[in-house]
């Protein structure tokens, strides 16, 4: 067994270990979700303490020991910190919903590989993006995909009658899909207006850089978003911290 590797990484998440140590979640696009100790990255000397931070981007240089069975980062190139979210409250909390959606459905059971592109792509988008809304969206909307849980537009998920003409699809959440009026619940709420049901089918087939530059009304952009915002808690199965703490700034 080779017991010195190195892999790309994308850091989600910190967690403390006795006075010093780090833990470290992140994505990888072989291994997909990968936890490992960064000793040392809470001291203030620690090489490791300022980029094994939340959404660093770099090149990881990891030791296993096959016997305490754990993993540990002997260093980190970086190749982006993404300064940018930490200068904006909604980045960094859009980020931070990203990385919990991600770690809470363990990676959603998506390709590692493609995973970790979108989540690059977005964070990349984000770093400097005036609107986080389209960038929110299209992160969330791709990363249903990815995982194999993205709804049909279409077609109503209970009886399978055509949704294309309908002026709005109805979210049910017993189907974790788009019903017709017919197959509504009665006074459902969470419904997906043409517009933004339209913007979703089209941009969502469009490379990520070229769907942010597709306009769209503030109206349909809010509707897009708060139905996701349901279909996404819904698919991790569990309320979400980063949309409960930060739901008057998402």
């Amino acid at each position: 067994m080779n017991r010195n590797s190195a892999t790309d990484v994308i850091i989600l998440k910190n967690s403390r270990i006795g006075d010093i140590h780090k833990g470290v979640t992140m994505l990888t696009p072989q291994q997909g979700l990968l936890s490992a100790i960064a000793h040392g990255a809470y001291s203030r000397k620690g090489k490791l303490r300022g980029v094994t931070n939340p959404f660093c981007y770099g090149h990881c240089y990891l030791y296993t020991d096959p016997v305490k069975k754990s993993i540990k980062i002997t260093d980190l190139s970086v190749n982006d910190f993404f300064s940018g979210l930490r200068e904006s409250v909604t980045r960094f909390y859009s980020a931070s919903l990203w990385a919990e959606l991600v770690l809470k459905t363990f990676g959603g059971g998506a390709e590692s590989d493609r995973l970790f592109a979108l989540l690059l792509d977005a964070l990349r988008a984000l770093d400097s993006a005036t609107d986080f809304r389209p960038v929110s969206i299209q992160f969330l909307w791709r990363y249903l995909e990815t995982a194999g849980l993205q709804p049909e537009l279409d077609a109503c998920a209970n009886c399978g009658a055509g949704l294309a003409a309908d002026s709005r699809r109805y979210y049910d959440p017993r189907q974790t899909g788009f019903v017709c009026v017919n197959c509504a619940q009665p006074g459902a709420a969470a419904a997906l207006g043409r517009a933004a049901a339209d913007y979703l089918q089209y941009s969502g087939r469009l490379e990520f850089s070229a769907a942010l530059k597709i306009g769209l009304e503030d109206a349909a952009l809010q509707n897009a978003r708060t139905v996701l915002y349901r279909l996404i808690q819904d698919v991790a199965e569990t309320p979400l911290n980063s949309l409960r703490i930060g739901g008057g700034i998402l």
